[in-house]
């Protein structure tokens, strides 16, 4: 990306911008610490020490409105439907212990969608801390009862799903290993996926999987219709929970039509108390932002929107 002189603003200060696309996380790194690129963006956490030990490089902490998630789709994987099943699901999973080992603690857990820097996040929600016991009442309640081997069984068919996540990023297949071995303590038989970015973009827009790991973005004025609203499965939107709740959807397209912030806010805080006590899918952690930049770089500002780091570019220099 070159540089263009406008009247609008000041003009841009680095003359060019390269892009390069390198879609695994070690490799990123490597060509950084090499000076083969010079900004990484969305830099992996488990390079945060590493990266930050280096006199030359700047990692910028933003905390942002991401979170990363498992999807849970009701359409492949009918069990998913009972939100016992899905009640048992997060009560088994140490989010906790996720943030605090995983993720060195440079991220918090997530109770829902709407992450705390929006103006429309509320905590007054549904909690789900760390319980296999409870995990296991809610699936002796819904029925499925250990097999000879651990494995839970109704009707003949096992408790037993798929999660696929993106290969090539270390901090998510760990996390991935992590469900698969803890949710298997309370009898659910996990199979973990990888797959490269664009084949996953392809299986979850045709909804071809029972449940995924990754992440979503959400907007500056958070939107949250997109994906959850009963009419917006794919291609209309994003529920690849394929989730349908009508009180849910009623109170997103209401906060959609106004545009009066306090509304807004709380119809939203009632469709995020809605989502945490339904559990369409399992929030894991709140996405806090490092872009690995160099030291000598002015005026970079991080940004906790999907506006992404390149909001102030034309301010940009280098000293």
């Amino acid at each position: 990306m070159a540089r263009r002189i406008t009247t609008a603003i000041r003009y841009p200060r680095i003359k060019r911008l390269l892009f390069k696309f390198l879609p695994n996380t070690n490799t990123r790194v490597n060509q950084l610490k090499n000076g083969e690129v010079h900004v990484v963006a969305l830099a992996p956490w488990d390079k945060y020490r590493e990266l930050a030990a280096i006199p030359s490089i700047v990692v910028a902490r933003t905390p942002g409105n991401a979170y990363e998630h498992v999807t849970l789709n009701e359409r492949t994987f009918p069990p998913f439907a009972d939100v016992r099943v899905r009640r048992a699901l997060i009560s088994a999973l140490d989010r906790q212990g996720y943030a605090r080992t995983i993720l060195d603690g440079l991220a918090p857990v997530a109770d829902g969608p709407i992450q705390p820097v929006s103006w429309a996040y509320t905590d007054r929600v549904a909690r789900y801390p760390f319980d296999p016991g409870k995990a296991r009442a809610l699936l002796d309640e819904a029925g499925w009862a250990p097999g000879a081997d651990g494995i839970r069984a109704r009707g003949g068919k096992r408790l037993a799903f798929t999660l696929i996540t993106q290969a090539g990023y270390a901090i998510r297949e760990s996390i991935a290993q992590a469900v698969e071995r803890q949710l298997r303590e309370v009898g659910v038989d996990v199979a973990v996926e990888l797959r490269d970015g664009t084949a996953l973009a392809a299986i979850w827009f045709e909804g071809r999987f029972d449940a995924m790991l990754h992440w979503w973005q959400l907007p500056s004025d958070p939107e949250l219709t997109t994906f959850f609203a009963a009419d917006r499965t794919p291609p209309a939107g994003r529920n690849i929970n394929y989730f349908r709740d009508d009180r849910l959807t009623e109170l997103l397209y209401a906060s959609d039509r106004t545009v009066d912030r306090a509304r807004r806010k709380a119809l939203l805080e009632r469709a995020q108390a809605i989502i945490a006590d339904e559990v369409p899918e399992i929030p894991l952690y709140s996405i806090t932002r490092l872009d690995a930049v160099p030291a000598s770089l002015v005026n970079f500002k991080g940004n906790p929107t999907n506006t992404g780091i390149f909001w102030n570019v034309h301010e940009w220099a280098i000293r």
